[in-house]
């Protein structure tokens, strides 16, 4: 009995750490800035999974496919076979993250709204709902994401996703021409928290916004 007791754990450990290494390239494919992030969710999730493979020998096996799939077709047919695994909705993040990757944001946008409706209480929700927001940046839907951002940071004011969405909502302003509210976006961030890990990454957009103001200005000048 106790060499059975060691088996179990052994292969509940064994695919404890496939689906961490799941989601770990799950966050890796979307961009750096989600990738850090969500980094802390990864624990979250991966004990949630731990705990629940057990109960299941399909669960372990879905756990384990997730560990190595790499493509999008792995992921779509990791998410379909096993739907009802806890691995599923780590590989319908995934798939979304690579149609992101990819530049298909429709698709990607697609998956998104499919998991929201599937796993409306999922640790990992609050990532697709900012990657649906991102998928209409990178459709080039400036207003629309604007909307997006702004609900965000409105229904996740202290989310550790918030700053994503500071950074977001000022690229939308950026992109069509508010540089000047940009600009106080990222002065009001760095000023707001100042011991902040992204601090460095606002102070790297605030002075690549100021250039081009600057360029802005000098061709106002010349004309």
């Amino acid at each position: 009995m106790k060499n059975l007791n060691q088996n179990n754990d052994g292969d509940a450990h064994s695919a404890f750490v496939h689906a961490y290494r799941g989601l770990l390239f799950f966050l890796k494919k979307q961009s750096v800035f989600l990738y850090l992030a969500l980094f802390l969710a990864a624990f979250i999730l991966a004990g949630f999974v731990f705990y629940t493979l057990k109960t299941s020998r399909g669960n372990e096996q879905a756990a384990r496919l997730l560990g190595v799939a790499q493509t999008s077709k792995q992921f779509e047919d990791l998410a379909r076979q096993y739907p009802r695994s806890p691995a599923a909705p780590a590989a319908l993040l995934a798939l979304a993250s690579s149609c992101f990757s990819s530049g298909d944001y429709a698709a990607a946008d697609s998956r998104y709204v499919e998991f929201i409706e599937k796993y409306p209480r999922h640790p990992m929700l609050t990532a697709a709902e900012m990657g649906k927001v991102m998928c209409a940046e990178g459709r080039g839907e400036m207003e629309k994401a604007l909307v997006g951002f702004n609900a965000f940071l409105l229904a996740h004011p202290a989310h550790f996703l918030a700053p994503q969405a500071f950074f977001g909502k000022a690229r939308c302003l950026q992109a069509t021409g508010k540089l000047n509210e940009a600009r106080v976006i990222y002065e009001d961030f760095i000023a707001a928290h100042p011991e902040n890990k992204w601090r460095p990454n606002a102070e790297a957009a605030l002075q690549a916004l100021d250039r081009q103001i600057q360029e802005r200005q000098s061709q106002s000048a010349g004309q």
